[in-house]
């Protein structure tokens, strides 16, 4: 067999056990949703998950990566009847932490394995296959040890190791999945969650793009204040509606925050229709894009998420001198 094959092969195996797992992920996680009983089907996630974790044919550790990897809440959100985001991320909370509780000191001994590995390298940053497939899977291990924070112990404990992770990290890829996690800190965890937030910023020395991100990882931040976060964040000197890459990342990465972004009380909403005013007077196009991808979805909700989608949908149609990019679409989406 060619080499060529010989990949493909690999691929395709690789393909079909995440697959599989994502499956029986899902189903575990919408038992839950549904508060139906679930041990037995949580009882075979623990043991593929185990399985995956510990097999030494898997030699791609990218493939292991996906595969231990829990399908993400807009993917557990696209198979709903009705969505209901903050089921959705409790669930999803729920068994991520039964998994990581069943194999903590596995996932320890993995995570600090990878860890050696890649500072064996020093300072050296990689780019190949090997290298990239071993950061990935390290910051799987990281996620899944970092998730267990419910005591104040156990939340310091996590804001530990992710803040080591955050200060070693050599490249954005590792130092970004670190911040996303020490970002929706809070507890024990919040000093470290605040520290990394301040440092993030001053290691971006004003550069646009890293900027941007640390924008989008505080919208997107787990935290019960996160709206009253972002509003703050909106005055911040760095922040304009007048810059379609800083406003999005901002703007957007809260809208997909779906569990705060669709808070019951419509406080998000609200805040989105304000935004959108603003940002039709500004740019029209990025305005009419913002609508279409966090609004025109109502249909999709309970029926209180979804007048309140509806009413702000109203709200900017109803607004004087609304543009024809915003108008174009609002109508659509009341339709």
């Amino acid at each position: 067999m060619s080499k060529p094959n010989i990949q493909l092969t690999v691929l395709f195996v690789g393909f079909n056990r995440w697959d599989s797992a994502q499956k029986l992920y899902e189903a575990v996680i919408t038992k839950v949703m549904n508060k139906e009983a679930h041990d037995d089907t949580l009882n075979l996630v623990l043991t593929t998950f185990g399985e995956t974790l510990k097999d030494e044919s898997i030699s791609d550790d990218s493939i292991r990566a996906f595969a231990l990897t829990l399908p993400s809440e807009s993917a557990l959100s696209s198979s709903a009847a009705v969505i209901d985001p903050p089921a959705i991320r409790n669930a999803r909370k729920e068994i991520k932490q039964a998994i990581a509780r069943h194999y903590s000191s596995d996932l320890l001994a993995l995570y600090n394995k990878l860890t050696s590995a890649i500072e064996s390298d020093g300072e050296i940053f990689k780019v190949d296959g090997v290298s990239v497939g071993r950061r990935r899977l390290r910051n799987v291990y990281l996620g899944y040890l970092c998730s267990i924070a419910s005591t104040g112990d156990e939340q310091r404990n996590a804001a530990s190791i992710a803040t080591k992770h955050f200060n070693s990290a050599t490249g954005m890829t590792d130092k970004l999945a670190a911040f996303n996690i020490l970002a929706s800190m809070s507890g024990e965890g919040a000093e470290a969650r605040d520290l990394a937030i301040k440092k993030f910023y001053e290691d971006a020395k004003g550069d646009a793009l890293v900027l941007n991100k640390w924008f989008a990882v505080q919208g997107d931040a787990h935290l019960d204040d996160v709206l009253e976060r972002v509003i703050k964040l909106t005055s911040h000197p760095d922040f304009t509606l007048k810059n379609p890459n800083r406003a999005r990342a901002l703007i957007l990465s809260f809208t997909a925050n779906a569990a705060a972004f669709h808070d019951e009380s419509g406080n998000g909403y609200k805040w989105l229709g304000d935004i959108l005013e603003k940002m039709d007077k500004i740019n029209s196009k990025v305005a009419a894009r913002t609508t279409a991808s966090s609004l025109l979805g109502w249909k999709n909700y309970n029926e209180k998420r979804a007048l309140l989608m509806k009413a702000q949908l109203e709200r900017l149609k109803n607004m004087p001198d609304i543009s024809n990019d915003l108008l174009e679409i609002v109508t659509k989406g009341l339709k």
